[in-house]
């Protein structure tokens, strides 16, 4: 608060050099706070002080409170990775291959630096170490089961993606930047997602959940972005949700 204490220290001085130089100004019941020099500065300090507020909410929201190093991702809830995990060969090998729905290509896509919405004026999105997770990754997946996530994904990634919400079956959407996805494979608790690295671009394509038959349904899924020839470019873990849900959501 040392800035704020500077303000209205210096406000005060102001003041005290106005009166010393004019003296108070008469009392008078015509004369309105327009007039009125002590008003005036009154109104200003409360502008400095309502400026300095948002200021420091601003800078709260882009970094932590103090200097410190945070891991990758630097979320208070760190996924878990499935107690087994294969090599990405022998899955690639043997596991089964399922099939994908691509819904948005955009193969001349390119990511940008910063957003606007990315803005402290905000708040929401702009925390810095979030921010560098983001653009460290290329892979993200999530599910279309609640309208405030799914929010939250579209403004942290930056691109805008249908959200289908088949009540039968559901849906694992999964975002590759810069990748044109070729295959999707799984076992165990692992999906290998195979694509070919591009400089630009995005795709979204979507798995159905009932097709993963994970080996341990309450631990999460790894999923793996690799070249077809099994060298890894980035992952993710998501939580497995049944096919499902809706129906049991409705309940």
């Amino acid at each position: 608060m040392r800035g704020k204490k500077r303000i209205v220290f210096i406000a005060g001085m102001l003041l005290f050099i106005h009166v010393a130089a004019h003296g108070l100004p008469a009392a008078s019941a015509n004369v309105g706070d327009d007039n009125d020099p002590i008003k005036q500065l009154e109104k200003k300090v409360e502008a400095l002080e309502k400026l300095l507020r948002q200021r420091e909410s601003q800078l709260e929201s882009l970094e932590p409170a103090t200097p410190r190093t945070l891991p990758d991702p630097p979320f208070r809830y760190q996924p878990a990775l499935p107690s087994s995990v294969l090599p990405v060969a022998d899955i690639l090998r043997n596991g089964t291959r399922i099939p994908h729905q691509l819904i948005v290509d955009k193969p001349k896509y390119s990511r940008p630096a910063y957003e606007d919405h990315w803005h402290s004026k905000f708040g929401r999105w702009s925390y810095l170490p979030t921010r560098v997770h983001y653009a460290l990754h290329r892979l993200f997946a999530q599910y279309d089961i609640g309208l405030s996530n799914w929010y939250d994904f579209e403004q942290q990634l930056g691109i805008s993606i249908p959200m289908r919400q088949d009540k039968q079956s559901l849906d694992l959407y999964i975002v590759a930047f810069q990748t044109k996805i070729t295959e999707v494979y799984t076992k165990g608790n692992q999906i290998v997602v195979t694509g070919l690295p591009k400089k630009h671009g995005v795709q979204v394509i979507t798995v159905k959940t009932g097709q993963l038959r994970p080996a341990n349904p309450e631990e999460n899924l790894l999923i793996q972005l690799v070249t077809p020839d099994g060298y890894e470019l980035d992952d993710t873990i998501i939580s497995y949700v049944p096919p499902d849900f809706w129906k049991e959501r409705a309940r």
